[in-house]
């Protein structure tokens, strides 16, 4: 018992020295732009100090991306009317479990991923680490081509100069610059794009309605019918595949309300915004990707901005994410020197060829992997441990740990997240009509409290 003390004792004060090296971004009400050096610790409550709605503005910005115009072109199938309302009404249930997350995140004061270790124990933590690293370096990759490739279409049209490879790894540089010096250059980055991805948006579709028509754009007759259950997958797969990254925020907001109304406008906003565009785009001239609509009116200036703005907001907070996911398996290492490498990852995955053309597969993958895992903590968090967690305990990194479990692995967790995984897949590609995220979420939730309920007295 007295090793177990002194181990643990010395872990804590190995912590406090870690925060005494941390960035100190504040200095008499100016902000000082240094390299991301915080590892894994818990904020204290001079860090949270995060306003909603810069919290909103983050998640606005995550949310508007060349991607979010794939999905409107996807779920325009369904039809104007019901893509409006699934885009609106359907946002604002999905997102619900991801509220809980952030709430998670503002009340222990530490990453999602480092989150994980509650549940899944210090080292079996590492797993969903790596996957949420891997995919959000997916996404940055997706959203660096997309960007790169409208980048050189624009400026091909308006100069004839054509280079694809030079303006992917621009925007790779850019977005890499920005994220290497963390959180609080992201929110200042969020605070000048906000409103001039807002106003661009609705220049967009103001013109695109005064082209087309209003009757015409909204009595659109699906090509490729969707039903309602695979159009609640893919907006799910979309949120959940940001729900990983919400706690990275949401532990410097300055109160949980705060916390919870930022992330559920900025993500509504955002979300709803560039599926809209994306959807009446695609109905206009066949492209979710407004690109060459405005090029055809001579708005190629607007369009790059609606380019470059809404990719390297998204990808900054993709980039880092993936950064402070790596950081909860190499905790001694600063976030910054963990960002670089992976920001020379994305732009190398970025021109593979025909990379998004898997886009919809990756979107798959990416539910299969996040929906059961969330369900799972959010499961443990509330129900299984009421909310009564020792976050401290989450930073002893060896057997003396409440959360070490057996040899540092919740077995019974993970088995339950595979489990979720094998039923998602199932339920995807046996009966996709009844949709595949709502029936996992629900079967993986109930599997995990009986579970959970029986292993309890081990935590």
């Amino acid at each position: 018992m007295g090793t177990s003390r002194l181990v643990m004792l010395t872990s804590i004060n190995k912590l406090n020295i870690m925060k005494k090296q941390k960035v100190n971004v504040y200095i008499k009400g100016g902000i000082i732009m240094k390299l991301e050096k915080e590892r894994l610790t818990i904020a204290t409550p001079e860090e949270q100090r995060t306003k909603w709605f810069d919290i909103a503005f983050i998640w606005f910005c995550a949310n508007v991306a060349v991607p979010r115009l794939m999905i409107g072109g996807q779920l325009i199938e369904m039809g104007f009317w019901s893509m409006l309302a699934m885009i609106t009404i359907g946002n604002c249930i999905i997102f619900i479990p991801l509220l809980a997350l952030g709430d998670i995140g503002y009340k222990v004061k530490i990453p999602t991923m480092a989150a994980t270790r509650f549940t899944f124990g210090i080292k079996g933590s590492y797993l969903p680490s790596i996957a949420n690293g891997v995919q959000l370096l997916g996404w940055a990759a997706n959203v660096t081509v997309i960007c790169g490739s409208s980048i050189d279409a624009i400026i091909s049209n308006m100069t004839g100069y054509s280079n694809l490879m030079l303006w992917i790894i621009i925007t790779a540089i850019a977005q890499l610059i920005i994220t290497a010096y963390g959180f609080r250059s992201i929110t200042w980055l969020q605070r000048v794009s906000v409103p001039l991805l807002l106003l661009l948006s609705i220049v967009t579709v103001v013109i695109v309605f005064k082209g087309y028509g209003f009757n015409v754009i909204s009595s659109y007759t699906p090509v490729a019918p969707i039903g309602i259950m695979i159009g609640v997958d893919i907006l799910a797969a979309n949120a959940f595949a940001w729900g990983p990254m919400v706690c990275d925020y949401t532990r410097y907001a300055k109160s949980g309300a705060g916390a919870g109304v930022g992330t559920l406008v900025g993500s509504l906003v955002g979300a709803a915004s560039f599926m809209f565009v994306g959807g009446i785009s695609f109905i206009a001239t066949g492209s979710a990707n407004p690109v060459d609509f405005l090029l055809t009116q001579g708005l190629g200036i607007p369009a790059l901005l609606i380019i470059i703005l809404s990719s390297v907001t998204t990808n900054v907070v993709n980039l880092y994410s993936s950064g402070i996911s790596f950081v909860n398996v190499f905790s001694k290492v600063e976030p910054w020197k963990i960002i670089v490498p992976l920001g020379v990852v994305v732009g190398l995955i970025a021109i593979i060829p025909n990379l998004i053309g898997h886009f919809i597969t990756f979107l798959i993958i990416v539910g299969a992997i996040f929906v059961p895992l969330i369900g799972i903590m959010l499961v443990d968090f509330y129900i299984i441990k009421k909310k009564s967690v020792d976050v401290r305990q989450v930073l002893v990194e060896d057997s003396s740990s409440k959360y070490w479990f057996n040899n540092g692995f919740n077995w019974s967790a993970l088995c339950v997240w595979f489990a979720g995984i094998i039923i998602y897949n199932l339920f995807s590609h046996v009966c996709p009509a009844v949709g595949a995220c709502v029936p996992t979420l629900i079967l993986v939730c109930v599997i995990y409290y009986i579970v959970g309920k029986s292993k309890n007295k081990e935590v």
